[in-house]
């Protein structure tokens, strides 16, 4: 009988410790490993089967008003990797794309956030940020030159809600930094496609790393917190804000970001796996 209890003890730990190292919300979005992978924008290359998708109503956090739809807000994320890179791709359907304004808060533009921790052992059910927990935003400015489109990925990288931040600072909240201006090793392409635009980053793990927090490691079967956002507005202006979408909202009636606060608490966070 002895025996018999501790077995089903241990097996309650062990599920257990499996339920924990896979919270956060139910969402997950599976990874595939990378092969042969261009940051051109073109997703010919990628399993687009495996998809989060911000589509509907209920995921929208700010500014209902504001939506028509699919075609006039959504996204869908793609997500690959290798040993030293996270590779992340959008697909982003926007009736005025590439609302850019120079001196606004890129959170008050077309924009995206993606959240992840570089920690696969973070607590799940964390409430607070920590220094492995990474908020970044992306806006696009568009412009003609020579002949050419020129897209300019911006980047936020937003860090004022971490109590001990390791020596890493936000930067370019508002729009005066460009992606390789914060990370040294970075790639992003863009393609417009009927509708809206493809977005595709190459994100090397060192460049979330230093002497103070350690270099994610992917490998199959790892998880980790996961998320995304998708804003939209379609004229910059003092005191409008974006439509927000949130991939793991589900709310109704009066929307806020306070009301899923993804910005401050990881533990709404989704999840995204790492698999074969």
């Amino acid at each position: 009988m002895k025996k018999l209890i501790a077995l089903i003890l241990t097996l309650a730990l062990v599920l257990g410790l499996a339920t924990s190292a896979f919270a956060y919300s139910d969402k997950n979005l599976e990874a595939p490993k990378a092969k042969d992978v261009v940051i051109d924008g073109d997703l010919s290359e990628w399993d687009t089967s495996k998809a989060l998708k911000i589509n509907a109503e209920n995921q929208i956090v700010d500014q209902i008003e504001h939506w028509d739809g699919e075609a006039d807000c959504s996204m869908e994320v793609y997500a690959m990797w290798d040993e030293e890179n996270l590779y992340i791709a959008m697909k982003i359907l926007d009736a005025d794309p590439f609302v850019y304004r120079d001196g606004f808060p890129l959170d008050e533009l077309d924009a995206i956030i993606i959240f992840l921790s570089t920690d696969p052992e973070a607590d799940p059910d964390r409430t607070e940020y920590t220094a492995t927990d990474w908020r970044i935003t992306h806006s696009i400015e568009k412009y003609s030159k020579k002949n050419s489109v020129v897209y300019n990925p911006y980047t936020y990288v937003d860090r004022e809600m971490i109590a001990d931040n390791k020596g890493f600072d936000t930067q370019g909240e508002y729009g005066d930094l460009l992606a390789e201006d914060i990370f040294s090793d970075y790639e992003v392409g863009v393609n417009e496609i009927e509708g809206g635009f493809v977005m595709e980053i190459r994100l090397p793990l060192a460049e979330l790393a230093n002497n103070e927090i350690p270099q994610l490691v992917p490998e199959t079967g790892k998880s980790i917190g996961f998320d995304a956002s998708v804003m939209d507005v379609d004229l910059p202006c003092p005191g409008i804000h974006s439509l927000r979408m949130q991939y793991t909202a589900n709310l109704d009636g009066d929307r806020t970001p306070e009301k899923h606060p993804v910005d401050t608490n990881p533990s709404l966070w989704a999840t995204l796996t790492f698999v074969d």
